[in-house]
C-alpha cells in the first residue's frame, strides 16, 4: 500500500497530567502515515485523489492545541479517528513524542496504528 507521510510536525500544546503541564504548553512532535492508493492521483496528476498533507498537518495542529489532551494515549486515539473521519486513508499510524518530558532522552511517546473500518 502506498503511504502519505508527515514527519516531525511540532506544536506547542497543553499535554500531561502533572499540574505544570495543565498550565503551560510544551513542545509535542507528530509523525502521521497514512496508507493510501496514489496510483490514480500519480496517473491523472489530481490532487483530488489523493489526500492533502498540507491539510492533514493544519487539521493536526489545530486538533492538538484545542485539546489539551492528558495523554499521548488520548489525543493519538482520537486524533487518529478524526484522522480516519476526515481524510479516509485506509490505516494511520501516528507518532507522538515528548522532547522535553525526560531530560536524559530526545523524546518519549507512544505510537499507534488504527484501520479505516469503512474501507
Amino acid at each position: 500500500m502506498d503511504k502519505i507521510f508527515i514527519n516531525g510536525l511540532k506544536v506547542s500544546c497543553i499535554i500531561g497530567i502533572l499540574p505544570d503541564e495543565r498550565v503551560h504548553e510544551q513542545p509535542l512532535i507528530m509523525d502521521v502515515c497514512m496508507e493510501h492508493s496514489l496510483k490514480q492521483a500519480g496517473e491523472k496528476g489530481d490532487l483530488n485523489l489523493s489526500i492533502n498533507y498540507a491539510r492533514v498537518a493544519s487539521f493536526c495542529l489545530d486538533f492538538a492545541k484545542e485539546r489539551k489532551a492528558f495523554l499521548l494515549e488520548e489525543l493519538a486515539e482520537e486524533l487518529c479517528s478524526k484522522i480516519l473521519q476526515e481524510f479516509n486513508p485506509s490505516s494511520v499510524t501516528l507518532r507522538l513524542s515528548k522532547p522535553k518530558a525526560v531530560k536524559e532522552a530526545l523524546g518519549v511517546g507512544i505510537e499507534i496504528t488504527r484501520c479505516n473500518r469503512g474501507r
